[in-house]
């Protein structure tokens, strides 16, 4: 579904003692972030946003994003934001390159279909697995599958429809569900 901001990081917790926060980056690129740039705060995919900050430093760690923003040069500043999503306007986000790529936040929620096994849940999240991202998929009473989100395995993404399809390899569906 597409909505009317993007969500690009999620703001995960306070490092060190000068107002940094670790953060995960929900873009395929990490050089989307820049500084200078302007972003929402909020709380989830859906809710409006409470803040608006701006990226003063970023660096890159094997962890994630050390984000610096203005105005939080403390610990418990940076505390106070953990847990937020960052965010930005659909219109002004960075255009998309071709039609095989889209917004992450456009395709959370988005029903997953196994062609032969039917309908495995709702995609709640996507995990960086080295170079390629991993769907998580959910499905309540039942645990999570995660899917490689690879163009073999996963030929059809309709963001109207909000619907995904997937092929999964022989084996992948029994080790989480059966």
């Amino acid at each position: 579904m597409k909505s009317v901001r993007l969500l690009i990081g999620y703001l995960q917790r306070a490092h060190g003692v000068r107002g940094e926060i670790l953060t995960r980056s929900l873009t395929d690129d990490d050089a989307r972030f820049t500084e200078g740039m302007r972003c929402l705060l909020v709380k989830d995919r859906d809710a409006e946003p409470y803040g608006e900050v701006t990226i003063t430093n970023i660096r890159a760690t094997p962890s994630g994003l050390l984000l610096a923003l203005r105005g939080c040069e403390d610990r418990e500043t940076a505390r106070s934001y953990c847990g937020s999503y960052l965010a930005v306007n659909r219109e002004d986000a960075i255009e998309l390159r071709d039609d095989d790529e889209f917004y992450t936040s456009d395709l959370v929620g988005a029903r997953v279909i196994d062609r032969s096994l039917g309908d495995l849940g709702v995609l709640v999240d996507f995990i960086s697995a080295g170079g390629s991202e991993v769907l998580v998929v959910r499905k309540p009473g039942e645990n999570d599958v995660l899917i490689p989100f690879l163009k073999s395995i996963v030929p059809y993404v309709d963001i109207e429809t909000d619907t995904i399809e997937v092929v999964l390899p022989e084996g992948l569906f029994e080790l989480y569900r059966e």
